[in-house]
């Protein structure tokens, strides 16, 4: 396992932040080596920290409504922290892909280095909403620092997402079907005998992006995952996969499709910020 975690360890600091006041909230864009990667929001007396990873296709009205949805928990004082998340198309070839989830992963390491470093915010947890919950799997797998993490219609197993939800019309496929289960198989029975190192032998990168296979840093987290019924572009089974290899997390289930999910938004918020406040995620 220490092997496929050193493919990660490449980290993009901060090396820019501009400040700005808003009615008593800190406002902070921050920048690293390459681009602008993230926009906080601090309370006064801020002791905690939500960074939210949005999904594909995340744009300027993404970040609005992201913004305006989880502003909320400003009132009980805890920042938000919204990820920039740039070039979202989910129809990459395998090795760019894997160059890109290591980018992604190290400007995300590099938030959590200057919350932790220069905030001195000791409380720092995650949020990650679909495609974003897939990479936010992998952080939280990586960082320590990472107190708990939360994932909206999100999941595992990307075999079979690529082959069996809606996002198989989109997707780039550059194995034959029976030539991608034969190969999963192998790769799953490594997992189940803890040889890790084995899977960077593989013919293909996509194991080494694929969540499941920093599953077991995950088993000791505090992990909530939300999740539609009705899901098609991240089915139910791959939330069920989680729970599978995880027995400690909690999956809440709401009547939705992916792209109706955000209707149930107003329930789904008091569970997040009770779990946040180690708070019972039942009550209302």
């Amino acid at each position: 396992m220490e092997n496929l975690i050193n493919i990660y360890n490449k980290i993009y600091k901060v090396i820019k932040d501009e400040f700005e006041f808003e009615n008593q909230i800190k406002r902070i864009y921050l920048f690293n080596e390459i681009r602008k990667v993230a926009f906080l929001s601090l309370p006064p007396h801020c002791t905690s920290l939500l960074i939210i990873l949005p999904g594909a296709g995340f744009n300027k009205k993404t970040e609005r409504l992201l913004y305006k949805n989880f502003q909320y928990l400003l009132k009980d004082n805890i920042g938000i922290c919204i990820y920039i998340l740039n070039d979202g198309n989910l129809n990459k070839e395998d090795y760019i892909f894997f160059e890109y989830f290591k980018e992604k992963i190290g400007e995300i390491r590099g938030l959590v280095k200057y919350i932790k470093d220069e905030l001195k915010i000791r409380d720092i947890n995650l949020l990650g909403i679909s495609f974003g919950g897939i990479i936010g799997f992998i952080v939280t797998a990586l960082e320590k620092d990472i107190k708990k993490s939360i994932f909206f219609i999100s999941g595992v197993n990307l075999e079979f997402i690529t082959w069996r939800s809606l996002l198989r019309f989109k997707l780039k496929k550059e194995c034959k079907r029976n030539v991608c289960k034969k190969m999963h198989k192998i790769y799953k029975n490594l997992i189940k005998n803890n040889l890790y190192d084995e899977i960077l032998n593989l013919p293909k990168k996509c194991f080494l992006y694929e969540p499941l296979t920093y599953i077991n840093n995950l088993r000791d987290r505090k992990i909530l995952m939300i999740n539609g019924i009705f899901d098609m572009i991240v089915p139910f089974y791959c939330a069920l996969e989680v729970k599978k290899w995880l027995k400690n997390i909690k999956i809440l289930w709401y009547p939705s499709t992916h792209l109706t999910f955000k209707f149930f938004f107003p329930i789904v918020k008091k569970r997040v910020l009770n779990f946040l406040k180690n708070e019972n995620i039942h009550r209302n």
